[in-house]
């Protein structure tokens, strides 16, 4: 969340209450300034303004995977940097929200009052290099004071020729009913690895499931994953009675396996496991979720 969150540092930040939708299939865009961008998304073309290449299009043709448009991103390297050392200079970003110039402040967000369990999204990545494209999804709360994170879920998006469906596990850590949704999507996701030209295209955003506010119904504190993070295996305690199987799932939603629980454990092997993140949800015998988290592998 890091990765995406520092950009958000360059400018004063405030949750935008915009009653509008999200425009999730970038079908609606409107002229500002002297570039275009999609209704109820911000970009860093407003950059454009000091000199810096646009980074942000709509993209038609073969290149959206239905309606008329989608959302094209391609990593730039900014020449007029206004906020160095917070900004990187190679980078090619979208989010819910808005930016104002001046003075400069910026609103990410939109009005939501949901619990999904997912987000889901078509999306096709053509990289530079070993570039890695990502999409993130952050649900909040205004408590009067600040603003405390409900849920969150992110996913890395590898090289891929043509659109495919990914979907972000959004994992719960209160019971409460968010007020305000972000999401933000980057062409270069790690700084290390960014590189100019990397292209992202999104298209067809939609939340999906429903996670209860009595759900799952074992806290995460009956469960202990170690070690964390994973090199060659990971051991699952669930001390709860009615725990029957762990399902492992990866970044993007894949079932990359079901483990039987023995004794409150199941130690699951990893060495066929690509390093990343990796969501696991705890299930009784009929299929009912009972508890959920998540883990890294890295080797």
């Amino acid at each position: 969340m890091k990765r995406f969150i520092l950009i958000l540092g360059i400018l004063t930040l405030a949750i935008l209450n915009c009653k509008s939708q999200i425009n999730p299939g970038f079908e609606n865009w409107t002229t500002q300034y002297t570039y275009e961008i999609p209704d109820n998304w911000q970009t860093l073309n407003f950059l454009s303004t000091m000199g810096n290449p646009l980074s942000a299009f709509k993209a038609t043709g073969v290149d959206k995977h239905s309606g008329n448009y989608a959302l094209k991103l391609k990593t730039v390297y900014l020449n007029n940097n206004p906020f160095p050392g917070t900004l990187r200079d190679t980078i090619g970003y979208a989010f819910t929200g808005k930016v104002t110039i001046s003075p400069p402040t910026l609103k990410y967000g939109y009005q939501f009052t949901g619990r999904p369990e997912k987000m889901e999204f078509y999306a096709k990545y053509q990289p530079v290099g070993s570039d890695t494209a990502g999409g993130v999804v952050l649900l909040t709360k205004w408590d009067g004071i600040k603003h405390d994170t409900i849920a969150y879920g992110d996913v890395k998006i590898p090289a891929t020729a043509a659109y495919t469906l990914f979907q972000i596990n959004i994992i719960y850590n209160s019971t409460e009913i968010p007020d305000s949704a972000l999401i933000a999507f980057a062409s270069s996701y790690k700084k290390s690895i960014s590189r100019v030209n990397s292209t992202l295209f999104v298209d067809d955003l939609a939340f999906t499931g429903w996670v209860g506010i009595n759900e799952p119904k074992h806290d995460i504190e009956n469960v202990k994953v170690f070690p964390n993070p994973v090199r060659d295996g990971v051991t699952i305690l669930a001390q709860i009675k009615e725990a029957d199987n762990v399902q492992i799932l990866d970044a993007a939603g894949r079932l990359s396996g079901t483990y039987k629980i023995e004794n409150f454990t199941a130690k699951i092997d990893t060495n066929l496991l690509s390093d990343g993140t990796y969501f696991y949800n705890i299930r009784d015998k009929k299929g009912l979720i009972l508890s959920k988290g998540k883990f890294s592998i890295t080797k």
